[in-house]
């Protein structure tokens, strides 16, 4: 009866708040809630068809509380409940409306039984678990106790391997003994820390007080195998930097790769993002088993700029999207250890029996999420290795995913290559000139063809290609034979975990090493003879063809030039005609006369016409009449409208054009300097303008 309180107080309307004695009474407890998750498709046919919620409209918003009772019910054979609710519980039976529930119930159990036995006789089912889907049907919950494999992994964080063995052995196990023993704990060859034991050990040790204290955790092995291959990843590769998880999905599986991670030679912080409004939940429980390598942010991985000062540094990632959960074999415990997520069971009650639109979309948002993921991992410049894990049977999900978005990547980074190299790209080759040079093949680079429409190749570094490496870690212990072949992406079926390996075709490490590397490169230390980085010898590489370019188009420059130059120098001048094609007159009257037969400016006699100085005479004549009589109009018009007496002796004098190099010169030069006005009275009529020219 408590369990059954408790499950209905978190599936009641308005949910109510539980505490749990030990981890046993809560995978009781949620295993409850599962039931009437998966069973719902069922109950509600029912349930329409004895027509309860119109006979019971008030019990229509407690659909979930209804479900759950006649969960028990019928798992009772529809007899009265022997059992009472506690006094301590008592309250809170009243308090969710679990009595009126119950009553309706039972009132209708008759119907509801018939019911029932139609549908089983309907789909000629023996028992209510064969109407269910496939995926149901064969999911484990906590009574089927000898099918579940069960695990507990030892929290080095806050005790130490050896005396973690040392506290079981003294309580009467036997560690890696013979499998047929009860108390006989083997450990993993695969999880560092990980141990098996039988399954029906599982209640006596979520009772016990070392997992109680956070010595030991209870979790399964298919959210180990993910942090665990990822750290023998990272010990192969020798990367050092932050690691990042791409989604909080459940703290457990955060702290096992924390535990893991602090327990390798050289420390490296983990960042684990996607905890939302759950992030101090996730704080609590990490500092209540002793981490404090782990930082927890709430925003989203997948909603990261590439260039995000928050990936600075990181150097691997743990990629676990949200996924169908279709492979998972106790989806109970995996509702444990991420801290009693009844929306987790939810939803996977629903994927496996709704094939509406609905459901359709909410596979495609979970799709979605998983191809940002990956994109993000394979676009972010600083990450070497990604570690892909999924919990799903779907290849879209999977294997299928991964290719496409590797090589969507793949192109991506050859486009990149062929824009930066710019005319390199096009003119890989200019006659017997080449721009690459033939014997400067370097093994760091791979030549790939661009895309159909590109027309041509290039060279991408192999530090930007990625590929699917073979998931086999040099340090674990399960070691396959060189002969065998080995599959790049072990989909662990039997443990319900799919696992990949993605990896830059050259990995760059940024450790000390690599760092004297590119000191020496560079020249830092000194020294005749330099070893250049790959990277340097790309450079130059780069540089002596964009030189080689460089130098033939200025070849072909100066050859046009030499051309245009003596086609022009070629061409017959002035002179070069006279002295070919001209030759003296015989006139004897004028002898000195030069012709040309070929130039018809010369044709004519050299010397200038005979009237030309008696024009230029005439003109400047005309200039200087033309100047004297405006001067005069404008004087004797000041004249006429000003006093004589008032006006200052007037002095005619011609005033320069403004601007450089200007001149007192008088253009026309005469006798006459100045002029004296006196009174009108003795101003004679030869002043007159028909009479100005004698002035």
């Amino acid at each position: 009866m408590g369990t059954l309180v408790k499950a209905g107080c978190l599936l009641a309307r308005e949910k109510m708040d539980v505490s749990f004695r030990h981890e046993e009474e809560q995978r009781q407890v949620l295993a409850l809630a599962y039931d009437a998750f998966r069973y719902r498709s069922v109950f509600n046919q029912a349930l329409q068809d004895t027509n309860f919620f119109t006979i019971f409209p008030q019990l229509c918003g407690e659909s979930m509380l209804v479900h759950l009772l006649l969960c028990r019910l019928y798992q009772r054979r529809f007899y009265c409940r022997e059992s009472h609710c506690p006094a301590d519980l008592r309250d809170l039976w009243q308090r969710a409306r679990m009595a009126e529930v119950e009553e309706a119930l039972w009132s209708v159990r008759v119907k509801l039984a018939a019911a029932l036995a139609r549908l089983r006789i309907k789909s000629h089912a023996l028992r209510l678990e064969q109407l269910l889907p496939k995926s149901l049907r064969d999911r484990k919950d906590c009574r089927d106790e000898h099918l579940i494999p069960t695990t507990i992994w030892i929290n080095t964080c806050k005790i130490r391997r050896d005396d973690a063995l040392s506290l079981l052995e003294e309580s009467g196990f036997v560690i890696d003994g013979p499998s047929e023993e009860v108390k006989s704990l083997r450990t993993d060859k695969r999880c560092p820390g990980l141990l098996h034991h039988h399954p029906s050990l599982r209640a006596n040790f979520a009772q016990s007080q070392l997992v109680q204290e956070g010595l030991l955790v209870l979790q399964g092995r298919a959210f180990c195998l993910g942090p665990a291959t990822f750290c023998y990843v990272l010990d192969d590769f020798a990367l050092t930097g932050t690691v990042i998880q791409s989604h909080a999905h459940s703290p457990r599986t955060s702290a096992y790769l924390a535990t893991q991670l602090a327990s390798c030679t050289s420390n490296r912080p983990l960042i684990v993002f996607g905890a939302g409004d759950k992030k101090r939940e996730y704080e609590n429980y990490l500092h209540s088993v002793g981490i404090s390598n782990v930082y927890i942010r709430s925003e989203k991985f997948a909603e990261l700029s590439p260039d995000s000062d928050i990936l600075d540094g990181a150097v691997a990632l743990l990629a676990n999207p949200p996924n169908s959960l279709s492979a998972v074999q106790d989806p109970v415990d995996l509702a444990c250890s991420s801290g009693r997520n009844l929306q987790l069971l939810e939803d996977m009650a629903l994927a496996a029996e709704d094939s509406s639109e609905e459901a359709k979309e909410r596979q495609e948002l979970l799709e979605e999420e998983q191809r940002a993921t990956v994109r993000l991992a394979l676009s972010a410049p600083q990450l070497q290795v990604v570690v892909f894990e999924s919990h799903s049977v779907l290849p879209q999900e999977t294997r299928q995913l991964l290719i496409d978005e590797i090589e969507s990547a793949n192109e991506a980074a050859r486009e990149k290559a062929a824009i930066s190299s710019g005319p390199l790209a096009r003119s890989h080759s200019i006659g017997e000139d080449s721009v690459f040079d033939k014997d400067g093949d370097d093994s760091s680079v791979v030549n790939e063809p661009l895309t159909a429409r590109s027309g041509c190749s290039t060279t991408v570094p192999a530090t930007d290609l990625f590929e699917i490496a073979p998931l086999q870690p040099k340090k674990q212990h399960e070691v396959n034979n060189e002969d065998d072949e080995v599959d790049p992406c072990p989909s662990f079926e039997e443990d319900g975990c799919f696992l990949a390996l993605l990896k830059r075709q050259e990995i760059t490490r940024l450790d000390a090493q690599y760092m004297i590397q590119i000191a020496e490169s560079r020249g830092l230390f000194g020294g005749r003879h330099k070893k250049h980085s790959p990277y340097t010898q790309r450079k130059q590489h780069k540089k002596k063809s964009d030189t080689v370019l460089r130098d033939i188009m200025m070849r072909n420059k100066n050859k046009q030039k030499e051309a245009e130059c003596g086609e022009r120098v070629s061409q017959p001048t002035i002179a070069s005609l006279l002295r070919r094609t001209c030759s003296r007159s015989s006139s004897p009257d004028r002898s000195d006369v030069i012709t040309c037969t070929d130039c018809p400016r010369r044709a004519k006699a050299s010397e200038p016409p005979p009237d030309l100085y008696a024009r230029y005479i005439f003109n400047r004549r005309q200039d200087a009449r033309r100047w004297w009589s405006e001067a005069a109009r404008r004087v004797l018009a000041l004249l006429r409208t000003s006093n004589p007496h008032a006006l200052p002796r007037f002095r005619l004098v011609r005033t320069p054009v403004p601007g450089p190099g200007a001149t007192w010169r008088a253009p026309y030069p005469l006798s006459v300097h100045s002029l004296e006005f006196h009174d009108e009275s003795q101003i004679s009529d030869e002043y007159d303008t028909d009479h100005s020219d004698s002035v």
